[in-house]
Order: C-alpha cells, then sequence, then structure tokens
C-alpha cells in the first residue's frame, strides 16, 4: 500500500445518513471496488458492514476512525489473499 492508504478510499454519498466506501485503485465499474456501507448510528457514530474480505460489521465513532479501520481491514484482508495451504491426503480406510 501506499504511504498514506487513506488516500485510496473513496466515500461515495448514498443519502443523507448512509455512504458506500470504495476502494479506488479498482475500477468504479467492478463490483469488488465496493469495501463497506456506512450508515450513520441513531446515538452517534457510524455503523460499518463490510463486503469485501467477507462479512462483517463494525462501528467507529468517527470519520477518521473509520477510515483508519478500513485501512486496517484491507491490510488484513490483503494478507489472506495467499494460495491455500494443502490439506495432506489418505486414502479412505475402505481402500487398505
Amino acid at each position: 500500500m501506499s504511504a498514506d492508504p487513506v488516500n485510496q478510499l473513496s466515500l461515495q454519498p448514498l443519502s443523507s445518513s448512509t455512504w458506500r466506501l470504495c476502494d479506488t485503485r479498482v475500477a468504479s465499474s467492478d463490483a469488488a471496488s465496493v469495501l463497506a456501507y456506512i450508515e450513520a448510528a441513531d446515538g452517534g457514530g457510524f455503523d460499518v458492514t463490510w463486503v469485501y474480505g467477507g462479512a462483517g460489521t463494525a462501528w467507529f465513532a468517527t470519520m477518521d476512525d473509520l477510515l483508519n479501520g478500513a485501512v486496517r481491514h484491507l491490510v488484513a484482508c490483503a494478507s489472506r489473499r495467499g494460495k491455500p495451504k494443502p490439506i495432506a491426503h489418505r486414502p479412505p480406510l475402505a481402500a487398505l
């Protein structure tokens, strides 16, 4: 990731209290550009539903916290993108 990965994120308003968080490195026509949906919480803060890197939710008190959390989420997902470890294979017991 670049020196300031927050600059790779884009908040697109969907309404006055909801946003879509996108990765600007991915074409906007590609569904993979959508990282999360964000809603302003009733009691303050922001509720986040992650759609990139597996489903999950989070709550952040401020937009700065949310953007920093999104960067951490992206880094965590990137570290899981490797080839899966092979599972040792054994023949079925009936074949022995």
